[in-house]
């Protein structure tokens, strides 16, 4: 579900409906999202290592070149999860991580 849609930043409130259908997720979102930068907020899951292969799955099907993609998740789940993941404690994090990111693509990096 779409939480916020500001500033080319759309923010997702992640859930089990989700996490047990991701492939119906992305295909009603994907053009939605286009070239926008994407924090999916997972802070309402629980045991996200069992869930991994789910958020991979949105991770590798709805992320663009040149975009932005943040997954806000309980710090003490880090450790269970793909080092390719992105991931941050809080939204706050995840609008400063977005703006960062942004800012180093501006600049080349």
């Amino acid at each position: 579900m779409i939480i916020k849609d500001e500033n080319n930043i759309i923010e997702f409130q992640i859930g089990l409906d989700v996490i047990f259908n991701p492939e119906i997720f992305c295909q009603s979102y994907q053009e939605k999202i286009g070239e926008s930068d994407v924090i999916l907020d997972c802070l309402k899951l629980f045991f996200l290592d069992e869930h991994s292969d789910a958020l991979s799955l949105i991770l590798n099907k709805l992320k663009a070149d040149n975009q932005g993609f943040v997954f806000v998740a309980v710090p003490d789940q880090y450790n269970f999860l793909p080092e390719s993941l992105i991931i941050v404690p809080t939204l706050k994090e995840a609008y400063d991580f977005i703006h960062l990111d942004r800012i180093q693509r501006d600049l080349g990096f």
